[in-house]
């Protein structure tokens, strides 16, 4: 235990004397300062004391409360954490493995009496403690601005710690096991982010289908409706036209479905980035205290679609609903049995190569 302990401390101090973590560090403190500025009053939101009207965002319609929450899962956790500051981390940490493996620090490595598998697994955990840092301390910020700003003291806001430094570990396992494989800090980076792109268009494109799919239900049920009206029957002229778009959705439907259970399915797969990131929507934010949006906001999405029946904020809720419905052993526990089919793999190639 103490052999671990000491390679622990060791790498953390290596870590720590690079000047990209303090630079994050201190980026992050000036985004949460920047996210100070922001305030909201009656008539809008406002930044160091200017105020730009808003009719959507204004105390009128969200408290301040809500409004800080929705800052700090969107600007904070989605952009910032969950992009910027991930980069940053795995800027800083992709030569953990590399360097782990190098000629000269494995051969002294490998002279403790420590398994190799522990020294792997200790060398990752270290590369978490960089992202877990960066999350606490703009978490802790975070909380001091909401308290003062927001006139809530929301200690919640510290379960972006946990979630957000699994969200990276999904990441920082596949740069594991490319460092591990070839040894080299730039290709442990690039190869990252390609898969990291793979898997972001994979869900992007799962959650737009799944959109599709449930706009194309819901204009159907619109349609039968508009069919069975009693009290204002359409026309003879209109119910052909309804009866002929009724037709094109449901020949639509089949389409809709298959393409998304495809999706679905490898999504299942493989790390859940983007859900793993907004369970925090779902913990923090009560969607109920939320404005609803503008009809006019959302024509775009409904043309999108196809949709020409369904009202906006009908469309959004059954969206949302969707994106509820999924639990948390889906985008949690699937995600981290890749981590570990992953780490596996990666501690078997390190634990049995020849150095």
């Amino acid at each position: 235990m103490m052999q671990t302990i000491a390679i622990f401390v060791a790498a953390y101090r290596e870590l720590s004397a690079r000047r990209l973590f303090w630079l994050a560090l201190a980026i992050t403190l000036v985004v949460v300062a920047l996210f100070a500025c922001l305030g909201i009053n009656e008539t809008g939101v406002s930044f160091l004391g200017r105020t730009f009207e808003n009719p959507v965002f204004n105390t009128v319609t969200t408290s301040p409360e809500t409004f800080y929450k929705q800052l700090f899962v969107t600007l904070g956790v989605e952009w910032w954490l969950g992009l910027i500051s991930t980069l940053l981390a795995l800027v800083t940490t992709c030569g953990i493995v590399p360097d782990l493996v190098a000629p000269g620090s494995i051969d002294l490595l490998l002279a403790k009496p420590i398994s190799r598998a522990r020294l792997f697994l200790t060398k990752y955990a270290t590369g978490l403690l960089f992202a877990a840092l960066q999350v606490f301390v703009f978490s802790a910020a975070s909380f001091v601005v909401i308290g003062i700003r927001g006139g809530a003291w929301e200690l919640s806001l510290f379960t972006a710690v946990p979630i957000v430094t699994i969200f990276y570990s999904f990441l920082f396992s596949i740069c594991a096991l490319v460092g591990v494989i070839t040894r080299s800090s730039v290709a442990s980076l690039i190869l990252t982010l390609l898969a990291w792109a793979v898997i972001f268009t994979l869900n992007f494109s799962e959650s737009m289908v799944s959109g599709g799919r449930i706009a194309n239900d819901l204009e159907g049920k619109a349609i039968e409706a508009a069919l069975a009206n009693t009290e204002n029957p359409p026309d003879e002229e209109a119910s052909e036209e309804l009866l002929s778009d009724l037709e094109r959705v449901k020949e639509h439907a089949p389409n809709w479905k298959s393409v998304h259970q495809w999706l679905y399915a490898t999504k299942t797969c493989l790390p859940k980035t983007t859900d793993t990131l907004g369970l925090l929507d779902r913990w923090l934010i009560d969607s109920s205290a939320m404005p609803e949006r503008a009809e006019e906001s959302t024509r775009g999405l409904r043309r999108s679609f196809g949709s020409r029946r369904v009202k906006g904020s009908s469309l959004d809720k059954a969206i949302r609903d969707e994106q509820d419905s999924h639990s948390v052993w889906w985008v949690l526990g699937t995600s981290l049995l890749f981590e570990a089919c992953v780490l596996a793999l990666a501690t078997l190639i390190f634990s049995r190569r020849d150095y």
